[in-house]
């Protein structure tokens, strides 16, 4: 047999009062053969010791149970039951409640289908062991195991069973309706056994139980199966068939309890074909429940007029959490559906639709046309969403696509997973096998993560953001001087490979665009001549990509006026009508400290030739050139070519006087 593992939570709060609601039905059949049942705790959480029950020879197991029941939180252990272990987990949950001792709740109650192990192996002797758990708080653990066994004998007569699950809080004042049951025959006895744990002795915090205002007795203390422990609780042990029944262990099959007697014969106590009885539990020391007992279980076991009659129920199913499943049953002419972790659409129709919150087991009770009720299960397993602990976001750089998406831990799912990214702008999807995403580009996205069993999460807007790490710098050496000044620019800027040189006037106008460092090269250098007078900005804009992943650095660069006068004289002209260099020109610069020049012309000879005068000259610009001869004669005819003599003469405005002489070649 495989290690199955199931849990149960179950709430119960320290209040005294009497409350009544209906019991759910966990399992009605009537078939030929019989019941037998009984537990074993050791009232401490651990240990070990055989229960004996009955199963009539030639018999086959129609249904058998394993309950047990959990204290605070424990860790899983597994109970051993004839050399197989046990592991109970959430997915055996049948109910949950809480206790009216504090250091004992909540409880967890769970139950374990073990009919196809059994039939393998047809046994009615049951030896367990309840693992030790050390360093737990006080009342925690796991604390008993009790056993319920359906079996067919074409040879026996017919019976009917009910066996019911607490549903409410165990107060300490408790009472009880069981109803819906199969007619009861009260003319054959009438079993009813109760699963008690937790009580030590019948005198000082047993429970009075009264059934239709009858007392039966009170019981408490431990059966004598558990003999070697204290506290552990009655349990009634019993097996029925042939319409008789009978005690096991130390209970008697007559009409009272008392003590470890949890059995009793409740036929005197019932109308005859009736379908319910009332059952009250009080603790016989309400002050001071310092053992609350503990009820899960009542089990029923009778004869009834009722024929048997085949029902069915869709097969165990599984789902994703949050999905809806469509049950079905048949066979009767009205159901009722029980989960205690789903809700329905209508739990009277034979085929409601279902949304259960976790694993969980469905019970139908289902009623013909006779009023004769039989119990179906079914289990939907409900599979977790794989839903990702974190999710860690890496920003993009502006103007690439770099931005991650890594997917943290998922605790809960099925490897292996597929994870699929959708850019919400564009509606692109990723698909990948791994859990992380690169290369992305700013925007929002959605992730959705598929497991194995093909449940998917869906995460809301993830978004990747972006960071504009491009950082404009250049350098300008010199930053001022006089005109004409030639500045070299040298470009640093980080994290762009896009650049373009801009150069503002005083008024704000960009005067000229320097076509050059516009590409990729992340460090070049430029030069520019300024000419004029002036306060300029030196603009760099760089980006990366793309112009809105940009960053701006201007700096200042100032050209002062000249402070005396230059004089640049060439010695070459080519006046041969190609636009270039075709006059004699000469550049001056600081021409405002001038008050007037004189250019004279001569050939070889010493003859005048051309003779220019300019004066009064104002100009904002650094440099002023100044055309004095074009290679003609005053009467407009060409010179041949050859050497020439010029004398230049400027007085500045100080009065001061300078003459410049030199040759000068004409070249055509």
């Amino acid at each position: 047999m495989s290690m199955k593992k199931l849990f149960l939570t179950i709430i119960f709060y320290a209040v005294s009062y009497t409350s009544s609601i209906g019991q759910i039905s966990f399992y009605q059949d009537i078939f030929y053969g019989g019941v037998t049942s009984g537990g074993f705790s050791t009232g401490q959480g651990f240990g070990s010791g055989t229960l004996n029950l009955y199963i009539e020879s030639g018999s086959t197991i129609k249904k058998a149970y394993l309950f047990t029941y959990r204290q605070g939180y424990p860790p899983n252990v597994p109970i051993t039951i004839n050399g197989t272990p046990f592991l109970f987990d959430t997915t055996e949950i049948i109910m949950k409640v809480n206790n009216a001792l504090p250091s004992a709740s909540p409880i967890h109650l769970y139950y374990y289908d073990f009919t196809d192990s059994l039939s393998a192996n047809i046994t009615s002797t049951f030896n367990i062991t309840i693992p030790t758990q050390s360093g737990l708080p006080i009342n925690w653990g796991y604390w008993t195991i009790y056993i319920y066994i359906a079996y067919e004998n074409p040879t026996l007569q017919k019976v009917a069973t009910s066996l019911w699950i607490n549903n409410k809080n165990f107060l300490g004042n408790e009472a009880y309706i069981m109803n819906g049951m199969n007619p009861i025959d009260i003319f054959n006895p009438v079993g009813l056994s109760l699963f008690m744990d937790r009580a030590c002795n019948h005198t000082t915090d047993g429970t009075i139980v009264s059934l239709n205002s009858n007392n039966l007795g009170i019981i408490g203390g431990s059966d004598a199966v558990n003999n070697l422990w204290g506290c552990s609780g009655a349990k009634g042990h019993f097996y029925y068939q042939n319409n008789t029944l009978f005690g096991l262990d130390d209970d008697a099959p007559d009409n009272l309890m008392d003590s470890t007697d949890a059995l009793a014969d409740i036929s005197s106590y019932i109308l005859n074909n009736t379908t319910n009885y009332n059952l009250n539990l009080v603790h016989n020391n309400l002050t001071n429940p310092s053992k609350p007992n503990i009820t899960p279980l009542f089990i029923n076991a009778y004869t009834t007029p009722c024929d048997t009659f085949t029902t069915s129920i869709t097969p165990n199913d599984t789902i994703c959490k949050g999905e809806t499943v469509q049950l079905n049953a048949t066979g009767g002419a009205s159901y009722s559906w029980f989960s205690a972790f789903s809700t329905f659409n209508d739990s009277t129709l034979a085929n409601p639709i279902a949304t259960p919150t976790q694993t969980t087991t469905y019970i139908v009770t289902i009623k013909n046309d006779s009023g004769c009720v039989k119990t179906e299960h079914v289990k939907i397993w409900v599979n977790p969403l794989p839903v990702a602990d974190t999710l860690i976001v890496t920003p993009n750089n502006c103007g690439d696509s770099v931005g991650s998406l890594q997917v943290g831990n998922i605790p809960n799912g099925a490897a292996p997973f597929n994870y699929q990214l959708t850019n919400l702008q564009t509606l692109i999807t990723q698909n990948s096998a791994l859990n992380t995403f690169t290369n992305l580009g700013t925007g929002n996205y959605q992730l959705t993560i598929t497991d194995n069993y093909g449940c998917q999460w869906t995460s809301d807007t993830i978004t990747i953001n972006e960071t504009n790490n491009v950082v404009a710098s250049f350098t300008a050496n010199p930053q001022t001087g006089v005109a004409p000044l030639t500045v070299d620019f040298v470009n640093t800027s980080q994290n762009a490979n896009t650049f373009g040189w801009f150069i503002i006037n005083g008024l704000g106008d960009t005067i000229e665009q320097i076509p050059v460092c516009i590409g990729i090269t992340a460090n070049c250098g430029v030069n520019y001549t300024f000419d004029s007078i002036g306060t300029y900005q030196v603009c760099l804009i760089s980006y990366n990509n793309i112009p809105t992943c940009a960053d701006t650095l201007c700096q200042t660069i100032i050209i002062d006026q000249n402070e005396d006068i230059n004089v640049f004289i060439p010695n070459l002209f080519t006046p041969n009508g190609d636009g270039k260099n075709d006059a004699f020109v000469i550049s001056v610069f600081g021409i405002n400290l001038l008050e007037s020049l004189k250019a004279e012309v001569f050939n070889r000879w010493g003859m005048l030739i051309k003779s220019s005068e300019f004066g009064g000259i104002a100009s904002s610009l650094a440099k002023t050139e100044l055309v004095i001869w074009d290679g003609r004669t005053t009467a407009g005819a060409e010179l041949p070519e050859g050497t020439y003599f010029y004398v230049i003469t400027y007085t500045k405005k100080t009065g001061e006087t300078t003459i410049e002489k030199g040759s000068l070649t004409l070249l055509r």
